[in-house]
């Protein structure tokens, strides 16, 4: 990944891809209450956090992916799967580093891996990359906390003013030399893996009846705990060395167990009541 990220093709067999796709349409209408306040005008749903929890067949889209094998050399051991965020449209997010959100320790035990359920244009949102940002200096994330917050240890896990501050830092040296982002437009079954530090964002979903429906999935070795901000702005914060929560197999890969799923940070509902196995 010397530009930061590879785009892997045909990692997801299409057959996979639609059963993945039936999984969920059969899902949205089993549980029209649950999905009623996240879908917008044309049905679209946007940022469903963990949704492989409850339909197996999009579980199946990580667990037969041939892109890990790209995430198991850049870790040096298995790839599992941390969490998931599913949308139908375009997340149309500025661009940003997932870091603070996404802090381990030691660094760059991470990746992003985002699985194209359509094929994606300048159309309907593509994700925008900005090639080698992953290489810029490191900010200096001392001072800026020291800015931000005083005291290090009142810094919140979720802080907008320290994410803002952050990535319109990287922005800066971004601006600097001259990099530019670039949109990077796939077909369904393709693969984007972009590293830890890469400064990437969702492009306008410019034709709002097109779905760019995909699955962003976030990759550690297994037990690698996960970090926010609190910890990225105090790397000296003392932490667990290993990660809370548990795995189970699916297939041959192994993905962390939790307890609900999140719509669009608006409500969460239990994965045991939302469960759609039979895929």
């Amino acid at each position: 990944m010397g530009q930061g990220y590879a785009v892997i093709r045909n990692a997801v067999t299409l057959p996979a891809c639609e059963l993945a796709l039936v999984g969920i349409d059969a899902f949205k209408r089993a549980h029209p209450a649950a999905i009623r306040d996240n879908a917008n005008e044309h049905g679209q749903l946007y940022r469903v956090v963990n949704m492989h929890l409850a339909i197996d067949a999009l579980a199946n889209v990580f667990a037969e992916n041939s892109a890990l094998a790209t995430c198991d050399e850049f870790f040096g051991e298995p790839a599992t799967l941390y969490t998931s965020l599913y949308y139908e449209r375009g997340s149309e997010q500025a661009l940003h580093r997932d870091t603070p959100y996404f802090c381990t320790h030691p660094a760059d035990r991470y990746l992003g891996v985002w699985l194209a359920l359509d094929d994606v244009d300048s159309g309907n949102g593509p994700l925008r990359v900005v090639p080698r940002s992953h290489l810029l200096p490191a900010i200096d994330v001392d001072a800026l906390a020291r800015k931000l917050f005083p005291d290090p240890s009142v810094i919140p896990a979720i802080s907008d003013a320290g994410w803002n501050a952050y990535q319109a830092a990287v922005q800066h040296q971004c601006d600097e030399r001259g990099m530019q982002a670039q949109e990077v437009h796939v077909q369904r079954g393709d693969v984007i893996i972009w590293h830890p530090s890469m400064f990437h964002g969702g492009s306008p979903h410019r034709v709002k009846q097109r779905s760019r429906r995909s699955l962003v999935m976030h990759v550690t070795p297994q037990g690698v705990p996960v970090h926010q901000i609190d910890v990225f702005l105090n790397p000296d914060k003392p932490v667990a060395a290993k990660a809370a929560w548990r795995y189970y197999r699916h297939g041959q890969r192994r993905i962390a167990r939790f307890r609900e799923i999140d719509f669009g940070h608006t409500h969460k509902l239990p994965v045991r009541r939302l469960r759609w196995p039979w895929l």
